[in-house]
């Protein structure tokens, strides 16, 4: 064991989706992290079973920061980019994060680090995609370092987050801030979201479920609505609510009129209906390829706007309660008689 360890996590596609301006966006928020995790006190489990503490990382971004410029000064974006790719595999998609992890009151051992890197990797995926969606994706990742070989790097993509920015900003779906990121992982920090593996609160069972939003890929099929759905209802407090007006009128009450294009409770009641009564289709898992997510819009038993929209929502609740320094909200009941 030692006093530190550091590793490499190896990202065989690191660049997300953005047209010029929300590219440069991107690198601006890169570029503002790259200074921010210098021996950052960060409070985690260095087992599953373990109990947490307080760790110093230090993260290296400058090779994905230098990644995503190189892609905008030769593409002009990073759409136009990927793009490229497809027909020039020299034009990579690859980049690094190097994470140095240490113990303030001992030493290290290669499971620790691993352990506070993963659960480091996952909330650095939280906060960066909600301070501006879409803005990270780990896809096709590995580790590299000392004991590299006996753990495996998970993958997140943004293409969930970046569809839902999508739908905000041509005004189908809730206008979304932009907080700043220090804001956010601050507020994390509050949340105690790196300190347990089993959620108990509300809102680390919402951010734990967006994590795993995050993993799903191009289809989305009645799995990634039940876990949007689950979302909002816990977000809203409306678990038991049998029918999708009590959930919207609460959603209305925290963000204001929603535009009917955005309505998107009525489907994914629907598709979880129909999931449960055994009437929803389900495909076999599928090639993912650059061609293969307009062919899967396409198909049966995809619910794109609806995940996208719904997203938005979460996005956006997570957004209000980061602004008002809260975890939850709380809602009154008022009977009113005739």
């Amino acid at each position: 064991m030692t006093s530190s360890l550091s590793l490499d996590l190896h990202i065989g596609n690191a660049i997300p989706h953005g047209n010029a301006a929300e590219s440069a966006a991107i690198i601006t928020l890169w570029q503002g992290l790259q200074d921010y995790f210098v021996q950052q006190a960060f409070t985690a489990q260095g087992s599953i079973n373990g109990k947490a503490q307080s760790w110093l990382i230090t993260l290296d971004s400058s090779r994905l920061l230098q990644a995503l410029e190189n892609a905008a000064v030769l593409a002009g974006g990073f759409d136009a980019y990927r793009e490229a790719h497809v027909r020039d595999e020299e034009k990579s998609l690859a980049a690094v994060l190097n994470l140095d992890i240490a113990c303030k009151d001992g030493t290290v051992s290669e499971v620790e680090a691993y352990q506070v890197a993963t659960v480091f990797i996952q909330q650095i995926i939280l906060a960066a995609n909600i301070a501006l969606p879409g803005s990270l994706q780990i896809l096709d990742a590995r580790f590299s370092g000392a004991g590299a070989h006996r753990f495996e790097a998970q993958t997140f993509d943004s293409i969930v987050f970046y569809g839902a920015l999508k739908c905000a900003r041509h005004g189908q779906g809730p206008a979304l801030r932009t907080p700043a990121f220090d804001d956010v992982w601050q507020w994390l920090q509050t949340c105690e979201v790196s300190t347990t593996h089993t959620a108990i609160k509300s809102i680390n069972k919402v951010l734990f479920t967006l994590l795993k939003v995050a993993e799903q890929r191009h289809e989305y099929s009645a799995r990634t609505v039940l876990l949007v759905l689950y979302q909002l209802e816990v977000l809203l407090a409306c678990r038991h609510a049998p029918a999708p007006d009590h959930i919207r009128q609460r959603t209305r009450l925290v963000l204001g009129s929603i535009p009917e294009s955005a309505d998107c409770f009525k489907e994914l009641y629907e598709v979880r209906n129909s999931l449960f009564l055994g009437d929803q289709p389900v495909h076999r898992p599928p090639l993912i390829s650059h061609g293969s997510g307009d062919e899967l819009k396409a198909r049966i038993g995809q619910h794109n706007t609806a995940v996208e929209l719904g997203t938005a929502l979460v996005l956006a609740l997570l957004q209000d309660l980061l602004s008002h320094g809260q975890q939850d909200f709380a809602f009154k009941e008022i009977l009113l008689r005739p």
